[in-house]
């Protein structure tokens, strides 16, 4: 019977047809060259897993350092890791023109200028923080220290906190770089109360998102200020030995898919010169509302309001005297982004400063400014734009810049 069975298979096997023999054939040759490249991708495998293995005993021999190599003066040379991970570098170049009535600063009135060179440095420290830093050239200040702090994640109650010099939460522009605003120069009431570019100051603060059963974002942050103001700025004393307070709730709401709406509130507490009392308090408002017209074009309405309260006058540093009262002032900014590459829109100031060389401090400031801004690319952009100012003593100034910002590298405040 198994004879017969052999027979059989054998007689069957003679009369396979031609054609299947030869693609048999030709799959056996295929099968060699799957098995001959599956052989050579193990050999790199183990090529690169001795490579690693290498790397891994490198890392774990330490120099050998005596203790009397190693003093407080000259201490030991850390061992570099291998792969680590170099830092977020770039740079925003500010240059502008300025032409203006020689009215109140005759000796500036028109100048060709690099405002600022910001170099931005930034990376994670670890899987919980982040350090970022911000030096920033003039060329009447040269070098200065904007920005250096510590972002330090995942906190107890959903916290996020922040140590070190930044850009405090107050309101909607002071937070914000100049290369990322939608005019050439700050709102009047952010330069005459916190600072021409706003302020920077050491201190720290905490960040948390609420977390309601509403169909609405909610945002709090409290911190503790290394006291005074911004360069030029009139809110608070000129002392820095005194710690300013300050609070800020934003909320942002989605509309419809096209149409969202954000607003806050702030408010700081400072002290003057004399003593530790909180003498001066600045409240403030502020709304944004965004509608896209469609994928190509949108429409921002922005403004805020702050109320200055001063208990008593402040004494200045050189011995004069700032008054004490009620001061206000506010902005309104329209902007319309009416392609990829252009924008346009306009912003009307009015200010009640608080400046002694003023000959009317009663009397507000208003301005009127237009302009017309060419995005070239993500990282250059180029703007004109034009302000017909009404100061208190009664004089007019019309100012024109035309402003080119270009940034370069990776940086965390890239053009808007």
């Amino acid at each position: 019977m198994r004879i017969t069975c052999v027979l059989i298979v054998f007689i069957c096997l003679l009369g396979i047809h031609p054609a299947f023999a030869e693609e048999t054939t030709e799959l056996k040759e295929q099968m060699q060259t799957l098995i001959q490249t599956v052989q050579d991708l193990k050999d790199i495998v183990a090529e690169q897993q001795k490579e690693i293995n290498a790397l891994k005993e490198t890392q774990k021999v330490q120099p050998q350092v005596s203790v009397a190599q190693t003093t407080p003066q000259q201490p030991a040379q850390a061992t570099i890791l291998p792969g680590k991970l170099t830092p977020e570098i770039g740079a925003v170049a500010d240059m502008a023109v300025k032409f203006e009535k020689p009215r109140f600063d005759p000796d500036h009135a028109n100048q060709l200028r690099v405002r600022g060179l910001e170099l931005v440095l930034g990376s994670n420290v670890d899987p919980y923080s982040r350090l970022d830093a911000t030096v920033a050239f003039t060329e009447e200040d040269g070098a200065e220290l904007e920005e250096a702090y510590l972002t330090r994640f995942g906190l107890p109650f959903g916290t996020t906190a922040r140590i070190g010099r930044f850009k405090p939460r107050i309101g909607k522009m002071l937070p914000v770089h100049r290369d990322s605003i939608d005019t050439v120069d700050e709102p009047f009431v952010i330069q005459r109360y916190f600072g021409e570019e706003g302020m920077s100051k050491t201190g720290f603060d905490v960040t948390r998102l609420i977390d309601l059963s509403l169909p609405s974002v909610h945002q709090v942050t409290i911190g503790v200020l290394q006291g005074g103001n911004g360069e030029g700025g009139t809110a608070f004393g000129a002392a820095t030995r005194r710690p300013t307070l300050y609070g800020h709730l934003k909320n942002y709401l989605d509309i419809t898919d096209t149409t969202n709406v954000e607003f806050g509130i702030s408010d700081a507490l400072g002290s003057n010169n004399k003593d530790a009392g909180f003498k001066s308090n600045i409240l403030g408002f502020d709304a944004t509302l965004r509608h896209a017209l469609n994928p190509l074009q949108e429409v921002k309405l922005q403004g805020e309001t702050f109320y200055l309260h001063r208990k008593e006058p402040i004494d200045d540093l050189d011995g004069t005297t700032d008054p004490g009262g009620n001061f206000w002032g506010s902005y309104g900014l329209f902007d319309f982004r009416f392609s990829p590459a252009w924008g346009t829109g306009f912003r009307f100031d009015y200010v009640k400063p608080v400046d002694r060389l003023l000959s009317d401090p009663n009397k507000a400031e208003i301005g009127y400014t237009g302009y017309l801004t060419f995005y070239q690319s993500e990282f250059a952009r180029w703007r004109a734009q034009f302000s017909h100012v009404l100061r208190t003593t009664g004089e007019t100034d019309n100012r024109v810049f035309l402003q080119g910002t270009f940034a370069i590298g990776e940086h965390k405040h890239k053009l808007q």
